[in-house]
């Protein structure tokens, strides 16, 4: 189910430069958000999966805390490079692999963050991502993992169309596998369409994935919602209009 992942995202890339930007001041506010929500009390060993340019590791890595970031594009890969290399005293470990495959240590990571993606695969693939991250995260760890909202997604994508200049996106929904379909085309090519696939959840669904993984649902956080009439993001909304929620696990004692 995975098999679109690497060219969807390399074409992201290609296209927008979506992951070769500086760290922003939203990636600062992601970062402090994860650390208060992880209630974190000085230097902690992180590993965010998934970390796109570094962007956001790299400003965990400015609060004072020790990351490792898994990324799958060895083009958003360098980039992270590049970005850690310019803070020197950050310290920030960029690891070019597939998190799906990457055997990571064991018992080692206070903290495992996970933002924006977590769906790409199949229940099963999710299920055995949860395994792997309980066998990474430390005895006394957490687990933080943004999910998409099944009832705002399920609602919301019908046919929407957005202008990005060199093309268009368009947002659909899979009832039957409850998964946010996100289509990308150029304008002067519109017969070559990429998209990603994220399967949703509520956190009921989401429990239903930890049968058998010894890990509680310790927290739940709303995520950002989207504005039409102003155009902007808001960072936390109410349940009815949050795009994503953050769920944090921990291991059951």
């Amino acid at each position: 189910m995975r098999d679109w992942v690497a060219e969807f995202y390399k074409k992201q890339n290609d296209w927008l430069g979506v992951y070769l930007g500086p760290v922003s001041e939203d990636d600062h506010r992601r970062a402090q958000r994860l650390q208060d929500l992880a209630e974190l009390n000085g230097k902690k060993r992180v590993l965010e999966l998934g970390g796109g340019g570094g962007q956001t590791a790299l400003a965990i890595a400015q609060l004072g805390h020790e990351v490792d970031m898994v990324e799958l594009l060895e083009s958003s890969a360098n980039w992270a490079k590049e970005l850690a290399e310019q803070q020197a005293q950050s310290r920030l470990q960029i690891i070019q692999a597939d998190f799906y495959d990457w055997e990571g240590p064991e018992n080692y990571y206070d903290l495992i963050c996970y933002f924006d993606s977590f769906g790409i695969g199949s229940d099963l693939e999710q299920k055995e991502l949860l395994q792997k991250m309980y066998n990474w995260l430390a005895p006394d760890g957490l687990i933080v993992i943004e999910v998409g909202a099944s009832w705002y997604w399920s609602g919301q994508a019908w046919g929407q169309e957005y202008d990005f200049e060199l093309g268009i996106r368009r947002h659909e929904f899979d009832p039957i596998g409850c998964r946010l379909i996100d289509k990308w085309w150029l304008k002067n090519s519109p017969e070559e369409v990429y998209q990603q696939s994220l399967r949703c959840y509520t956190p009921a669904d989401f429990e239903l994935l930890l049968e058998n993984i010894p890990l509680k649902i310790s927290k739940l956080q709303t995520g950002p919602a989207f504005d039409e009439e102003q155009n902007i993001v808001q960072e936390q909304a109410d349940w009815v209009d949050c795009m994503t929620y953050f769920v944090c696990l921990q291991k059951e004692s």
